[in-house]
């Protein structure tokens, strides 16, 4: 079974993907702030790293193609 397949979605699939995820996101976030409070500022860093990651990444593919 091969877990890294390439996948093609519509842009509306990814909104809804992304609705999902934040949606999510939210409902961790008022249920156990207690828990996520004291890592806030990690959290905050994965963050901001993954998303200059992702775009790297992205404008690299856009720049090749």
């Amino acid at each position: 079974m091969d877990i890294f397949k390439n996948y093609t979605f519509s842009w509306w699939q990814i909104g809804l993907l992304k609705l999902a995820l934040f949606s999510f996101g939210l409902a961790i976030g008022a249920f156990w702030h207690e828990v996520f409070s004291p890592h806030i500022t990690v959290l905050i860093i994965l963050g901001i790293v993954l998303a200059i990651y992702i775009g790297f990444v992205s404008l690299e593919q856009k720049s090749i193609a």
